[in-house]
C-alpha cells in the first residue's frame, strides 16, 4: 500500500525501524516504551525512555502504557528491547490500538549501542 502524498510504502503495524531512524522519530516527539523487565531497564536504556515489561503490555495492552505516562496521540511510539523480537512482539499486541503509530527498534538495545548511540541506567530518569 502506498501512501497517497509521498508515494513511499505506508508503515505497517510493528514495522521495524534502525536506530538512526529511530532517532529521527524520537527527535519529532515519539516516546520510547522498552519492554524489557526492570532489571534489565535498569542496567541501561535510551534516555527519557519508559520502562514497561512486555508481559504487563500483553496484558492490558494501551493501559498498561498508559498508566506510565505513555499516550497514543498524534506521536509515533518506538518500542525497544533487548534484540528487537519481544518489542516487535509489543507492536503487534497494539496494532489495534496504535496501527502505522507503533515502530520497533530492529536489533534493539543491541543495535542502539552498536550505532554509538548512548545507554544510560534507567534511561536517565
Amino acid at each position: 500500500m502506498f501512501n497517497l502524498f509521498g508515494g513511499q510504502p505506508a508503515p505497517k503495524p510493528g514495522a521495524d525501524v534502525d536506530p538512526r531512524s529511530a532517532q529521527a522519530l524520537i527527535a519529532d516527539g515519539a516516546p520510547i516504551v522498552d519492554v524489557r523487565e526492570p532489571a534489565e531497564f535498569a542496567a541501561g536504556a535510551i534516555k527519557g525512555s519508559v520502562n514497561v515489561p512486555l508481559g504487563e503490555v500483553l496484558a492490558d495492552g494501551m493501559a498498561a502504557l498508559e498508566r506510565a505516562g505513555v499516550h497514543a496521540g498524534e506521536h509515533e511510539i518506538v518500542l525497544v528491547c533487548r534484540s528487537g523480537n519481544r518489542s516487535g512482539k509489543a507492536c503487534h499486541a497494539l496494532a489495534g490500538r496504535l496501527g502505522s503509530k507503533a515502530h520497533n527498534l530492529a536489533g534493539g538495545v543491541i543495535a542502539w549501542h552498536a550505532a554509538g548511540l548512548p545507554l544510560l541506567p534507567n534511561g536517565g530518569r
